[in-house]
């Protein structure tokens, strides 16, 4: 800093001294520090007041010497204070053309980098060394595990180059929503909806980072009104964890989108076991069989429903149904008989809970009845 000002204060006399302005060279040396304070986190408004309030200081100083003599004074006004204010405004000039354009270079530099790092997670996950080196580029810690939300968006043609501004202003919002900083966020536009890898909190349990994350994706919803929908994935790290956890988010987002649930959040810890189940082939037929086996009698597969709907609350069910509540004991205990079940045991609830979920998945599944 020393250094500048001892360099401004001999460019400034040379330029009064011998009427011209600041040469090649010397620009040279003003765009450098300009590029500089872009590196050191200096704001520009704070480098451009510091330029204006060194030119107050410096004509504040002649004057108080120009007031002694009315023929300095004179002097200053007619010829060094034009001179002054063309110096100063070129000074400014300068570092600040070359300040934005280094803060537009770092900015497309980033961008680059944020584009090789979505590369290596979307198309080659394996690439382990790849993405460490993409992630310390940037800054990040790439062992930092992290979750994908998936973003439905109200803007029209978002994908649209044109919109790319909107895209940007959309994430410093989220940021500020999530309060973190923008860089550490990772976004991209995948499959027509925004994609952005939020760092979760290391040694944070999954539990509690799923429940920290469900709040926040509400949270979106009611505070940036082009969020439709949010899909959340699980926690997970590494560029393989980045793109399962992408995986998960739009699974979630698609299958919520299905049933029209309300408000539009949607976790995939709530269908991750109905997931792992649609994997097993299996577990899937044996799943299935029982599924036939109820569909031989109709009632019965609703009223079982209806059942789980309600908490399993036998009062509820029946009224519900529009039945009576003897008929609804009835048909309970006729499943029981059928599939050898006991509706008050714990793995029995859990198979047959999983076997509604399937049932009404069986449009979009495959499952025959």
């Amino acid at each position: 800093m020393h250094a500048h000002v001892a360099f401004s204060v001999a460019l400034w006399f040379k330029t009064l001294l011998g009427g011209r302005s600041p040469g090649p060279g010397d620009r040279d040396l003003l765009e450098a520090y300009g590029r500089r304070r872009v590196h050191l986190g200096v704001p520009l408004t704070a480098l451009l007041a510091a330029i204006r309030i060194g030119s107050q200081e410096l004509w504040g100083a002649m004057v108080e010497v120009g007031l002694e003599e009315r023929e300095v004074l004179e002097g200053l006004l007619t010829t060094v204070c034009p001179c002054l204010l063309g110096f100063f405004d070129q000074l400014a000039q300068s570092i600040g053309v070359a300040y934005v354009d280094e803060q537009q270079r770092q900015a497309r530099w980033r961008e680059s980098l944020r584009n090789e790092l979505v590369c290596v997670v979307f198309s080659f996950p394996d690439d382990a060394s790849g993405f460490r080196r993409a992630c310390e580029s940037l800054g990040l810690d790439s062992t930092m595990p992290r979750v994908a939300l998936a973003l439905d968006l109200a803007i029209p043609d978002i994908l649209a180059s044109r919109h790319e501004s909107e895209v940007e202003q959309l994430v410093l919002a989220i940021a500020r929503q999530l309060k973190l900083p923008t860089d550490d966020l990772v976004s991209a536009v995948h499959q027509g909806r925004l994609v952005i890898w939020v760092p979760a909190v290391r040694g944070e349990s999954m539990l509690t980072t799923d429940r920290r994350m469900r709040t926040h994706a509400h949270s979106l919803v009611r505070a940036v009104s082009q969020v439709h929908g949010v899909g959340v994935g699980l926690m997970n790290e590494g560029a393989v964890g980045w793109a399962t956890s992408v995986d998960e988010a739009f699974k979630a987002l698609q299958a919520g989108r299905r049933r029209g649930d309300d408000p539009p959040v949607f976790l995939y810890s709530d269908q991750a076991v109905t997931d792992s189940v649609l994997g097993t082939d299996n577990v899937l037929r044996y799943l299935n069989s029982l599924l036939e086996r109820i569909s031989i009698e109709p009632e019965l597969l609703s009223t079982l429903a209806t059942y789980f709907d309600q908490g399993q609350h036998r009062k509820l069910t029946a009224s519900a149904l529009g039945i009576h509540p003897n008929t609804l004991n009835y048909r309970l205990a006729r499943l029981e008989a059928i599939l050898g079940a006991q509706l008050d045991d714990a793995g029995w609830i859990s198979k047959l809970d999983l076997v509604i979920q399937l049932r009404r998945l069986s449009r979009h599944i495959g499952i025959p009845l």
